[in-house]
């Protein structure tokens, strides 16, 4: 890690106990997700990890629309507080004090030695993934976490007694070496270079963790939840426009779920007005939310006819 790199890290670390970011990436002609692979992570293969957390349907060499904007992962750090270990750890920033375990291993430590205070842990991002026709947790622990960790170490980690996984069936991956590059972390900070306050700015990691939950309501089938939580998150925080995207969406999902179609597809349109070339997957979604999709798709093209 070269001085810049560790001068940076130790301003994040000293305004807020947690930091972690997902920039939003826009893309100009002929870009490619191999390309802003190599360019945020330093390396081709995780263009993988951007198309999962995009849920984007690309052509098979990932190429980008001009203008689109994409969604780049980064893992987070976190300064340890007084009597913070690493089950507290987990169960503010993993959903559960049962990841301590491997929030521990993912830093290279045990769960019985608690880091000391001032100490900097990584927090891995955590990859909702559907599985594709055709994928096993063997192929999808392979593909995102290589050699290191095996199937039986992500079906642990996601804490669900499930005997197979399948097409359609959703999972959380922990992403610990999504760090970007120390070109790309110079033009983040260049482009951040307009000041945001630290109460605005907690506001926002909040929100982040909060749509985080949301991810997984939405794969418990805790609909109603999501239909509260999102529209509290909409009123009560200052948002950033991604975030706003990521709630409208899922508050769309939610609505489908209760037929309430007309209160779906205006999720949709909120969302298709701050990103017009947002896409959904039709692996990742059911054929009634795509519909109501397509609506709010053709309904703006209407207007703006």
């Amino acid at each position: 890690m070269n001085k810049f790199i560790l001068c940076l890290l130790i301003l994040f670390t000293t305004l807020l106990p947690f930091q972690s970011q997902a920039f939003i990436h826009v893309a100009r002609d002929g870009e490619t997700l191999e390309q802003l692979s190599v360019y945020y992570y330093g390396t081709r293969d995780k263009s993988m990890v951007i198309r999962a957390a995009n849920g984007f349907m690309h052509p098979d060499d990932g190429s980008l629309l001009q203008g689109e904007r994409v969604e780049v992962p980064e893992v987070g750090y976190h300064m340890v507080q007084d009597n913070q270990n690493w089950y507290t750890l987990a169960n503010s920033y993993l959903g559960s004090s049962k990841r301590a375990i491997f929030l521990a291993e993912l830093n290279g430590s045990s769960v019985d030695i608690a880091p000391p205070s001032g100490k900097i842990v990584k927090i891995p991002y955590q990859l909702l993934y559907i599985f594709a026709p055709d994928e096993t947790l063997k192929s999808v622990a392979k593909m995102f976490l290589g050699k290191k960790y095996d199937a039986q170490w992500l079906k642990n980690y996601n804490l669900k007694i499930r005997k197979k996984y399948g097409r359609g069936d959703a999972i959380l991956i922990p992403l610990i070496d999504v760090e970007y590059t120390d070109d790309a972390k110079k033009k983040i900070l260049k482009l951040n270079e307009t000041p945001i306050s630290l109460d605005d700015k907690k506001k926002q990691i909040e929100a982040a963790k909060q749509i985080t939950n949301l991810r997984v309501d939405y794969d418990n089938g805790e609909y109603l939840k999501i239909i509260s939580e999102g529209q509290k998150l909409l009123s009560s925080f200052q948002l950033t426009n991604p975030q706003k995207i990521g709630i409208y969406k899922y508050l769309g999902f939610s609505y489908v779920a209760f037929d309430k179609n007309s209160m779906a597809k205006a999720m949709f349109i909120n969302a298709l007005k701050l990103q017009p070339s947002m896409e959904l997957s039709p692996i990742t979604v059911s054929p009634k939310i795509l519909q109501v999709f397509m609506e709010a798709e053709n309904s703006l093209t209407k207007k703006a006819e």
